[in-house]
């Protein structure tokens, strides 16, 4: 589809699809280590628990069970099907279509495994509604104010729940049932614009929503709301947040659009390349904000908590770069190539 290369060539796009992988793999085996580091830290919490036990028994299930189980089992299933995605990506760069079978047998497990990921986010969903519609007075990390946990968790993770399992899973089907080219091509452009819609725009307009959100029992300097919106370098971040990445899903969506409609098999090397570089760059750009701004400790606030390194699952994104600058290399050289063909 984008024209013969050399399957080994250190510098072709297979190469850093795979180095990608391996970037997510690292990224699901820190989270998987310090989920079940917390897991376990927050299971033996005497404290913790001395305040759940005055609350109902159904909400300590809900906070033990969203809180520790279920993270654990999702990040336990992230890391598995890396597993298997850096095998499938391995063997694409290698390869090719001399492993073409085992590819697609690795690639269904890491779909299935990944589906299963977002649908873990079910009990936390569950919890999160129940303390925001809850006339108790539940605990919940310092009594949490309730509209926080409906904006950056109940309806988030509602959307990525509903949304990208389906087209995961939907994927998988068409993979395992070794369908037409053009359906597999439909159905993972499809994916891609599910994850960019849905697990990051929607996800992290939600969180700066979250962020406006007073916070009264967290400490005297808490940043929240307009005051904290409206300063530069943040009002920067939430635009390119808002703004920007809409724009970069509404692009992926233009642009496999003929994919998606089987008008065309082959996508355009240059704007897959131009908005594969934008997307990876916005994590870029949100993490050059945190570091040059002093980090959380020089604003502790939802929104810096979220950007930062240690505490966003989804920074593996930024190695998206290297693919984006690849498609782009790749492009100019067919561009050059076909010239030399015209009369």
């Amino acid at each position: 589809m984008m024209g013969k290369r050399n399957w080994g060539y250190i510098g072709s796009i297979e190469f850093w699809i795979f180095i990608v992988v391996c970037v997510y793999f690292g990224y699901a085996i820190y989270f998987l280590i310090y989920g079940l580091g917390f897991s376990i830290q927050l299971a033996s919490d005497a404290y913790v628990y001395n305040l759940i036990s005055q609350n109902p028994w159904w909400w300590a299930i809900l906070y033990y069970g969203s809180e520790s189980l279920a993270g654990a089992i999702g990040l336990s299933l992230r890391v598995t099907g890396g597993v298997f995605a850096l095998h499938a990506a391995y063997l694409f760069w290698r390869e090719k279509g001399a492993a073409q079978r085992e590819i697609k047998r690795r690639a269904s497990a890491a779909l299935l495994m990944e589906a299963g990921f977002y649908l873990s986010f079910i009990p936390s969903i569950i919890a999160a509604f129940a303390y925001n519609l809850s006339t108790e007075h539940l605990f919940y990390f310092d009594h949490t104010p309730p509209q926080l946990l409906l904006y950056g968790t109940a309806i988030p993770c509602l959307a990525m729940a509903l949304i990208i399992p389906s087209f995961l899973l939907k994927l998988r089907a068409k993979v395992m049932q070794n369908a037409p080219s053009e359906e597999i091509a439909k159905w993972s452009c499809l994916a891609c614009v599910a994850y960019v819609f849905a697990a990051f725009w929607f996800n992290y307009s939600m969180l700066w929503a979250a962020a406006m959100v007073p916070y009264p029992h967290a400490q005297a300097r808490y940043e929240f709301g307009a005051d904290f919106l409206f300063k530069p370098i943040n009002f920067a971040s939430f635009a390119v947040t808002v703004f920007g990445l809409f724009a970069i899903a509404t692009a992926a969506l233009a642009t496999t659009l003929p994919v998606i409609r089987k008008r065309s098999t082959e996508l355009s090397l240059r704007r897959i390349g131009a908005v594969v570089t934008a997307f990876g760059g916005y994590f870029l750009f949100n993490t050059l904000v945190y570091f040059l701004t002093g980090g959380y400790e020089a604003h502790p606030s939802v929104w810096y908590e979220v950007i930062g390194p240690l505490h966003n699952p989804n920074l593996w994104c930024t190695a998206f770069i290297f693919i984006g600058i690849a498609a782009l290399v790749h492009s100019k050289k067919v561009s050059s190539n076909l010239s030399q063909w015209k009369v």
